[in-house]
């Protein structure tokens, strides 16, 4: 049985405030969470067709109003979750964001964790697709990659079976010696750590000296990204 890696989960903002997307670009990072950004609703609604899990929506923008972009993707079919942002946070202007098919409204300014918060209740009622044609497989000791299928050791499929789990999440290298402990290895010291990240980029990556599946987090240790 093939044990799916979970995609890390993608998000649309549509909104003209670039220090704004800038801001949330780099905390939702932190948290497992790759954030698009269009400035104008023309652009997102072209940038919709890359599927993102969540578009984070603001009311006051050039071309329409959020109310309207709203309304054009649900006119469109789309059953992406939106969660609408503005600076007008009064009841009225809620219930008519939520009419137009919104799952969610947010007052600005805003509580980044608050906003992470309300991401998270809506993404629990919209689970993610497992990566296509992607995922461990337990039975063979092997990370299938679309058309590749990688051997891993019994320490390298440890690793990845926990960072997959949660991409985008910055684990410790403490953290991943403890995985090399519950994967019985003989050599978990410090540089074990380093040694295998070294490894399994050589199988995965492309290009290992330019990785874009097994990260360094500078202070911190590694992360995994899909």
């Amino acid at each position: 049985m093939m044990t799916t890696v979970s995609p890390i989960r993608k998000l649309l903002l549509i909104d003209d405030d670039q220090d704004l997307a800038d801001l949330l670009r780099d905390f939702l990072a932190r948290h497992g969470y790759a954030l698009d950004w269009a400035d104008r609703p023309s652009e997102g609604m072209k940038r919709l067709d890359s599927l993102p899990d969540l578009v984070l929506l603001d009311v006051m923008l050039p071309e329409a109003d959020g109310f309207e972009v709203c309304r054009r993707i649900r006119d469109e079919g789309r059953s992406v979750p939106v969660i609408m942002l503005t600076a007008r946070g009064d009841d009225a202007d809620r219930i008519r964001g939520l009419r137009t098919g919104a799952d969610d409204y947010l007052p600005k300014p805003f509580n980044p964790m608050e906003l992470l918060a309300r991401v998270e209740a809506v993404l629990r009622r919209v689970p993610p697709a497992p990566p296509r044609d992607s995922g461990l497989d337990p039975d063979r000791r092997a990370l299938r990659l679309e058309d590749r299928e990688i051997p891993l050791t019994p320490t390298e499929y440890r690793i990845l079976e926990v960072m997959g789990e949660q991409p985008g999440r910055a684990f410790t290298r403490d953290h991943l010696l403890d995985l090399l402990d519950d994967a019985g290895a003989v050599d978990s010291f410090d540089r074990a750590i380093d040694i295998h990240i070294s490894r399994l980029r050589a199988k995965l990556e492309e290009d290992p000296k330019q990785p874009r599946h097994l990260l360094t987090v500078r202070g911190v240790g590694y992360r995994f990204e899909w």
